[in-house]
């Protein structure tokens, strides 16, 4: 088959006429995947810079973090920046960017967040959307005022190898499921909190965006699992203090979210017409025959996996392309220049200046197509199975979506949410919405009982901390806090 580009691309230098119809040649989705570390060393330098190394096969493991000063960043709190190598693979070599709470370290949680594509590296989401500073035309940081971390503890992971700063000289250590994904989130974090004790007993959650709708769920789960084994069998050294999963814009069930892609294309907030009114009848038609393929894929069958990709890629997102709209945020008009939001930002990740501070010796990339090409098989399986567990043993969840996002739109994540069965599904489908209100105004609209809630966003696209930044702020914080969400 022909390789498949990425779902959540950006264009990061001047925009050219891509090379394909694909969509997902665009923007990438978000997601996961993160290696393990078990046995690595650890160094913290002060103020120092630390090169990976160039052999191309070590023996054994470590990691080295540089620890940053405001001389590279706008954010005056404690931050580092590091690679762990990872021993249990050839020559794996995961970056992280991390960033202590602006409040109160000691006490607010810590988070991890995770962008996917699948390939696509969380230093976007640093800095565009959820992080302590965002990048002018002139390359120079800006203060967020929004940034999660203004009471929490964030971790930026760039995974799998080779997307983003991390790397690896051999094919052997690439990853193509959520079985390799969730046994190196949980690896890394083991490392993580036994390096950085304090904050082993802080409450935990893992966030993430689009693509991450897969990875987030099967994670959380994986790391539910290994801490419920008997003691004697345990492979663990921390325990992990799981108390959430966030996912924005996510894909989690597509045999329930294919078919309602098209739902925006019917009606929506803006009344913004998203297809001919010719080609609505065969595209309604396509992305059920789409969801169907996605049915025979969880089934086990490759070939429907890759069909059901390709269809939803081709016959429903390419027709609503015609209409010359981002299908991430329906309210922008345009054609080669949708996805250019980020250029500045990769032009700083590759700054000679930029990347000695850091520690880093390779061109930053937002995608990579490698990446997206192993985990094809993957984009159509089901990660809601995981969901009913977590619910049972007190994981909560939120679930939360701009309403003009098409690609994983706020319609196809309600209608899955409604679907899980649990014994407050009852409840959760019968429950009053209400306004999601941030200082007097409302932003989304709320659907929350017990340990789920989902959240439409108003006015906001694929990525809701860029386009509400308050609100996206407010929301995730009441999250961590157990709060309630509406207010």
């Amino acid at each position: 088959m022909t390789e498949q580009a990425p779902l959540f691309r950006v264009v990061v230098a001047a925009p050219q006429k891509p090379s394909s119809s694909s969509w997902f040649g665009k923007f990438f989705l978000a997601g996961v995947s993160i290696a393990a570390l078990l046995g690595a060393t650890y160094h913290v330098h002060e103020h120092a810079t630390v090169a990976p190394p160039v052999a191309a096969h070590a023996t054994g493991s470590w990691t080295t973090a540089t620890k940053l000063n405001g001389s590279l960043f706008c954010d005056a709190t404690y931050q580092e920046a590091g690679y762990v190598q990872l021993s249990h693979k050839v020559d794996d070599h995961y970056f992280y960017w991390f960033f202590e709470s602006r409040s109160n370290p000691a006490t607010d949680p810590l988070v991890l967040w995770l962008t996917g594509g699948p390939g696509s590296s969380s230093m976007i989401a640093l800095l565009t959307e959820n992080g302590p500073c965002s990048i002018s035309d002139n390359l120079t940081t800006i203060y967020n005022p929004y940034s999660w971390t203004s009471h929490a503890n964030v971790i930026w992971l760039d995974q799998p190898t080779g997307v983003g700063f991390s790397y690896t000289t051999s094919d052997k250590d690439d990853d193509h499921n959520q079985v390799d994904v969730g046994r190196n989130i949980y690896a890394f974090l083991q490392e993580f909190l036994t390096k950085h004790p304090k904050y082993a007993k802080s409450p935990f959650f893992i966030t993430g965006e689009s693509y991450a709708g897969h990875y987030v769920p099967a994670a959380g789960h994986y790391i539910l699992n290994a801490q419920l084994e008997p003691l004697a069998s345990r492979h663990h050294k921390v325990h992990i203090n799981l108390q959430g999963i966030s996912v924005g814009n996510g894909l989690t069930d597509p045999v329930t979210q294919i078919p309602l892609t098209p739902a925006l294309a019917i009606t929506n907030a803006y009344n913004i017409s998203l297809v001919p009114a010719d080609q609505l009848t065969q595209l309604l038609q396509d992305a059920v025959h789409a969801g169907a393929l996605a049915q025979q894929c969880r089934g086990g069958q490759r070939q429907s996996c890759l069909d059901a990709l390709r269809l939803w890629d081709d016959a429903v997102i390419g027709v609503m392309q015609q209409m010359n709209r981002n299908p991430y945020d329906i309210r922008e008009l345009c054609g080669e220049s949708c996805f250019d939001e980020t250029a500045n930002a990769a032009r700083f990740l590759n700054l000679a200046t930029t990347q000695a501070t850091l520690g880093v010796h390779k061109p930053w990339v937002m995608t990579n197509e490698t990446t997206y090409s192993d985990f094809s098989a993957d984009f159509m399986q089901d990660y809601v199975s995981y969901v009913p567990d977590l619910l049972a043993h007190g994981v909560r969840v939120l679930i939360y979506a701009g309403d003009a996002d098409i690609m994983c739109n706020w319609v196809g994540n309600e209608a899955w949410t409604k679907d899980v069965v649990w014994p407050g599904q009852a409840a959760f489908n019968n429950a009053t919405v209400q306004p999601l209100v941030v200082d007097g105004a409302s932003y989304g609209e709320v659907r929350s009982i017990s340990s789920l809630s989902f959240v439409r966003v108003y006015e906001a696209g694929h990525m809701v901390p860029t386009n509400q930044p308050k609100a996206s702020l407010a929301l995730i914080e009441r999250f961590f806090k157990a709060q309630p969400l509406d207010q």
